[in-house]
């Protein structure tokens, strides 16, 4: 089915990557829309200069909130055709992704690309980030699978009947968006191996704990919202200590860059769960 590709960005200095990726593709999308969530205008020259190449392309600005799910939000309002691509602009994606992700559409409400975690990233970090939607949906929660956000498509008629991303979500609103799809009916998760989606991981100590600690943070939200309809509880106390022990045991062994970077990427996790836990009055360690 015919799609439109909704690509949302603050502004950062990967968009021109994406943007390239998406002017040579085998099937190019007719209405490609980018929502700047960030400051006013930090797109506009990058814009100009890939409009040519891509003339479906739409400019929104629209900072009302500060939040991925109301700007994909805002970019899917704008949807003329009956397929949502959702990507980001800091990943990269094949030159066969829009073609292939549209054709899923086809059979299934939901599809998940396929995430290649090596092209973008150190050897020594991709390696040790663990499975990204490589071969399947993702489903460590023990629950629903899901799909990562920058690498959903969705019919639009299914997302505007759950009413799109919840909005209330920081982070972790994909995940929450594809539950609430399959607990609405009965749709299942199409994976598109054809649609592959070169993913930028954090590599950097910084940037590595913060993404963990908000996604631990909010995963204590889903947690607290779906265990009524069948979402386990958390493991044991002995994994919770664990989940502490293995951070400071990978610091303490560290010889290059990339074991501080999981180090603290462990470590943001486990704190995440302890201030989502306060934060959200519901223990989740």
């Amino acid at each position: 089915m015919e799609s439109t590709v909704v690509l949302t960005t603050v502004g950062g200095p990967w968009l021109g990557e994406q943007l390239a990726a998406l002017a040579v593709q085998t099937r190019p999308p007719t209405q490609l829309v980018l929502v700047n969530n960030g400051p006013a205008g930090a797109v506009d020259d990058l814009v100009e200069r890939w409009r040519p190449e891509l003339p479906g392309l739409e400019l929104v600005e629209d900072t009302a909130m500060k939040v991925c799910g109301f700007a994909r939000n805002v970019g899917a309002a704008r949807a003329r055709h009956p397929g949502l691509l959702f990507i980001d602009d800091d990943d990269v994606v094949d030159p066969g992704y829009v073609e292939a992700m549209s054709r899923g559409l086809d059979d299934y409400e939901m599809t998940a690309a396929r995430i290649d975690v090596e092209q973008l990233n150190r050897p020594g970090l991709s390696q040790r980030w663990g499975r990204m939607q490589t071969d399947a949906p993702m489903d460590y929660h023990d629950f629903l699978p899901w799909v990562i956000g920058g690498a959903l498509g969705v019919r639009t008629e299914t997302f505007h009947q759950v009413g799109g991303f919840d909005t209330d979500y920081l982070v972790a609103e994909d995940t929450d968006f594809c539950w609430r799809v399959q607990l609405h009916g009965s749709a299942k998760i199409g994976f598109v191996p054809e649609a592959r989606m070169a993913y930028r991981l954090r590599g950097d100590m910084r940037p590595a704990f913060r993404q963990a600690r908000k996604w631990a943070f909010w995963d204590v939200a889903l947690y607290k919202h779906y265990r009524s309809v069948g979402r386990p509880e958390p493991g044991n106390q002995l994994r919770a200590l664990l989940r502490w022990g293995r951070p400071l045991l990978v610091l303490l062994k560290a010889r290059n860059r990339e074991d501080v970077v999981v180090a603290a990427r462990l470590m943001g996790g486990a704190l995440g769960r302890v201030q989502g836990s306060i934060r959200h009055r519901c223990l989740f360690l």
